[in-house]
Order: C-alpha cells, then sequence, then structure tokens
C-alpha cells in the first residue's frame, strides 16, 4: 500500500479528532506480501479510553479514506505481547503525536516479549503434550 503525504496529513487530523496519540499500518498491507483478501491493518495508542462508539466512528472514517470496507481497527494496548512485537517489527508510523512515541512502543513491545517467553514456551509444550496424548 502506498502511503502518501495527504493520506498521512488525514490520519493526522483523524488522530488529533479522537484523541489519538500513534497510529501504525501493520500486516501484509504494511509488509507488501498482499494476497487478494489482504485487508488494511491499522493500529492506535490513545492515553483516553474509547469506547465502541467512538472506535466504530474512527472505523467508518478510515473505510472513507482508504475507499475500502476491510480496515480492522486495532488497540494496540489490548494485543498480545506477540502482536505487539510484530506490530514493532513490521510497522510503518502514520502518525505520532510526538516524536518517538513508536519506538517507545517498540522497546516496550521487545520488553514483553521477553519476559512473556517463558508462558509461551510452557503453553507450546502443553499443547504438544495434548496433542500427542491424543494420538496414543
Amino acid at each position: 500500500m502506498i502511503i502518501t503525504d495527504d493520506i498521512k496529513q488525514r490520519i493526522a487530523d483523524l488522530a488529533q479528532k479522537y484523541g489519538l496519540d500513534l497510529v501504525v499500518l501493520f500486516g501484509s498491507q504494511a509488509t507488501g506480501r498482499t494476497h487478494p483478501k489482504s485487508d488494511v491493518d491499522i493500529g492506535y495508542l490513545s492515553d483516553q479510553a474509547l469506547d465502541y462508539q467512538k472506535e466504530f466512528a474512527i472505523q467508518e472514517d478510515l473505510f472513507r479514506l482508504f475507499r475500502r470496507t476491510d480496515v480492522e481497527l486495532v488497540n494496540l494496548s489490548r494485543i498480545s505481547p506477540v502482536m505487539k512485537k510484530l506490530v514493532s517489527d513490521e510497522g510503518v508510523v502514520l502518525y505520532e503525536r510526538e516524536p518517538g512515541l513508536f519506538a517507545r512502543f517498540s522497546m516496550y513491545a521487545f520488553k514483553l516479549f521477553v519476559e512473556t517467553k517463558k508462558i509461551r514456551e510452557l503453553r507450546y509444550q502443553s499443547l504438544k503434550d495434548f496433542i500427542y496424548a491424543g494420538n496414543k
């Protein structure tokens, strides 16, 4: 997906309208590994809690901005450490309220990813044990 200066400005206007601190494109549109059913994944951070009505309004504005209805809006504070790491590794910043906000998010994502490694390993082993026990 090509992100023009006009799109970035319109995202900035939208972010300011709704009080968003960070807006990031992630997923296949950010990496360029798209396919015919690729959607548009947009993540955001906000200091204020956004209710579902406000999230719906933001998503509708994004539908109009990108001229498509397959835009997925994701609150980056609510996703798993693995997803946070993925966004930090492959995301494209569309808006930052202040410089360095995405860098701080990326450092936090990496810290969480490292701190939860043991939990992921235990979950993986438990799943393997369950599958193995079912195949006896």
